[in-house]
């Protein structure tokens, strides 16, 4: 709002008077004075969001659909003065269907039929739900410590960081479990959670439970705010206020039991509250321009004993009935129009109730003339911005499901060998590769997430090499399949020792998907039998685990000592010579170790394959010139070497040799020593 005021005559001064017109500047106080006429309390426009929202959410927190209607009011609440030239930029329009971030309303009367203007809006994005609602469902024998108020707190800040702020790396606490038995009383823990992120208070809070008819002895075992009574098939909470960044949990027991595999739903969750900050996650003010009733003059005063020094000030009233922000004052005289007489604190502008008066600071002013000041005068009604949302959530039911699996093991051998020496049979001496074939299977109701397959014992018997997943040919021959389809395996699925053999797949409702009810499946991996020795019955053990999504009671299945094959060994011999011989060479101390290795066997079942030669160095001697070089142990007093040799034909003879030199102290004699 910009208004020019002069005095007098406009008269043209000629170049010469206007060089002799001189205007004196003083630093400016930049607060000024407030005159206030009375008490009353000031008006201010109002800017009312109101929201009504219904979420359908599932169990897990995921929002599955939002029904939302969104109106933008804004009101001149006076009945005495209208208001004009509002101009409101919104921020944080993005998730709406609002085409512009600017409003402009030419002018709100003080009647009933022009105080107002209204416009209808719509979520475009996906919007972030403010009000935290979680049932949580665990049927462990702990679940009491497990749904620890606590837990469901860090659970719920977790879920906040996924959901609102959308940070999908961090991991969630587990807290549920919905497996159960058959034949027998399984008790459940439900625990509704309600978390505040709003910025103000959410109110009338009403929280409905439903409980399915197949529970019994419904206990309402714990709550944090509000009252909680029972009605019919219905759990009902009532919270009056629930304050921002603040928690109520409700807690409640049943007990449960089945005599089918069929599933059995927990029932849904009902919410219906008040909230007042905007469910939109953000949409702001952030600038409001509006004009009303103003007056403004200013005060010019010729000095008594100085003639033409004028003591100039601005006066600014509000006659209006609203509250105004005096935010930009600018005058100054039509020759130097980027000098202001006056400045107002941006940071502290002067605010006026109504009736009240402003006066900026004095300021002094030459002129022979009848002064004239440019001025423009910046001020706006105060505003209100008020949300009120309706809100409405829908948690979907979950199912508690039987948890049971069965195991079974066989082995398959190459044809020529089953002809030869019969099933589960192989000949010592032998290589043979023995492909384990072990079958789980899901025969409860409820989807595995987790299985693990585990076969160990072979430490006790020598010869028998469990696959190494590190070699390529070995990790091709391991495989899974579920239902007759193969399923690629991860080498991190997969832990092997010289005992035992352990295949372990998690996660898999994220990954190939969950086991089903009544599917088989089935994990092959080869047992190489490198030349075991004679008469032997490998015996295993064996196990089967798994576990439901969330988490429950890890699931055992062990087949009886019966049920597991027997790997019969029958014997086949071996023949060979190991030597060792000492030539002393040229110089004092300088021996040749020959090291010689012999197969007299005579037919091909008597090769010899895998065999380490070890020969032992007294730390008086030093050593070298290998033919071969070996593996050195560094042990207390001597070194051991250690030679492997992979395979040795029937008739054939391999020779090591290397030279070894005496220091010090030593005895040639201790070079001799076989191993």
């Amino acid at each position: 709002m910009t208004l020019l005021f002069g005095g007098g005559k406009d008269k043209k001064k000629d170049k010469k008077k206007e060089k002799e017109a001189a205007r004196r500047e003083y630093p400016q106080d930049t607060t000024g004075e407030i005159t206030y006429s009375d008490e009353r309390e000031g008006l201010a426009a109002l800017i009312n969001l109101i929201e009504t929202v219904n979420v359908e959410q599932d169990h897990y927190g995921e929002v599955e659909n939002i029904n939302f209607e969104g109106k933008l009011e804004v009101r001149n609440p006076s009945t005495e003065n209208r208001i004009w030239d509002i101009d409101i930029q919104f921020g944080n329009v993005e998730s709406t269907d609002l085409e512009s971030e600017e409003f402009e309303i030419k002018e709100l009367g003080t009647s009933d039929d022009n105080n107002s203007y209204s416009h209808e809006f719509k979520l475009e994005e996906k919007a972030k739900n403010l009000l935290m609602i979680k049932e949580y469902i665990n049927t462990l024998s702990d679940a009491e410590d497990i749904l620890s108020d606590s837990a469901i707190e860090e659970d719920l800040m977790v879920l906040r960081e996924q959901r609102i702020e959308e940070d999908e790396d961090t991991e969630r606490p587990n807290l549920e479990s919905f497996g159960i038995a058959i034949n027998q009383l399984n008790t459940v823990t439900f625990a509704i959670a309600v978390y505040n992120l709003y910025e103000k208070p959410i109110k009338n809070l009403e929280i409905i439970k439903e409980i399915p008819n197949e529970f019994e002895n419904i206990n309402i075992a714990d709550y944090s705010h509000g009252s909680v009574d029972k009605e019919g098939d219905e759990i009902n909470w009532t919270v009056d206020e629930l304050e921002p960044e603040s928690l109520a949990v409700l807690k409640v027991t049943a007990d449960l039991t089945i005599e089918e595999k069929e599933a059995v739903q927990t029932g849904t969750v009902k919410i219906n509250y008040k909230a007042e900050s905007s469910f939109t996650g953000g949409l702001t003010i952030d600038e409001f321009e509006a004009y009303t009733n103003n007056k403004h003059f200013i005060d010019l005063i010729e000095r008594e004993k100085e003639p033409n020094m004028w003591d100039c000030e601005l006066i600014f009233e509000n006659p209006s009935q609203f509250d105004i922000e005096l935010y930009g004052v600018d005058v100054h005289d039509k020759d130097s129009p980027n000098t202001s007489f006056i400045t107002i604190d941006s940071d502290n502008p002067p605010f006026l109730p109504p009736g009240a008066q402003w006066k900026s600071p004095m300021w002094e002013y030459e002129s022979e003339d009848y002064p004239s000041f440019q001025r423009e005068i910046n001020f706006r009604v105060a505003h209100e911005f008020l949300a009120d949302v309706s809100g409405e959530i829908s948690l979907a039911e979950e199912q508690l499901v039987l948890a049971s699996i069965m195991g079974e093991l066989e082995y398959e051998l190459p044809e020529e060998i089953v002809e030869e020496f019969g099933e589960d049979t192989i000949p010592s001496y032998h290589d043979v590769d023995i492909m384990a074939i072990q079958t789980l299977k899901n025969d409860g109701s409820a989807p595995l997430n987790e299985i693990k397959f585990t076969q160990k014992g072979f430490s006790d018997y020598s010869g028998f090499n469990l696959p190494d997943p590190d070699d390529p040919e070995d990790f091709e021959r391991i495989e899974l399949l579920v239902d007759g389809e193969s399923i690629e395996l991860d080498r991190d699925n997969i832990y092997v020792d010289d005992d035992s053999i352990v295949v372990s797949l998690e996660d898999l409702r994220d990954t190939t998907g969950m086991i089903e009810p009544d599917s088989e499946v089935e994990l092959k991996y080869p047992i190489h039998a490198i030349q075991p020795k004679e008469e032997l019955d490998v015996e295993t053990q064996v196990i089967y685990n798994a576990n439901t999504y969330p988490v429950g009671e890890e699931l055992e299945y062990i087949p009886e000592e019966e049920e597991i094959p027997v790997i019969t060994v029958v014997h086949i011999r071996r023949k060979y010579r190991l030597g060792k011989e000492i030539v002393p060479i040229s110089g004092e101390g300088k021996y040749q170790i020959i090291l010689f290795l012999e197969n007299l066997g005579t037919k091909k079942e008597n090769t010899l394959k895998n065999f380490t030669i070890i020969d032992k160095v007294p730390d008086s001697f030093e050593y070298g010139e290998f033919s071969m070089e070996p593996e050195i142990i560094d042990e207390y007093g001597e070194d051991t070497l250690k030679w492997e040799i992979e395979e040795l034909d029937p008739e054939d003879e391999i020779e090591i040799t290397y030279e070894i030199t005496g220091e010090g102290e030593y005895e040639p004699s201790k070079a001799q020593v076989s191993y």
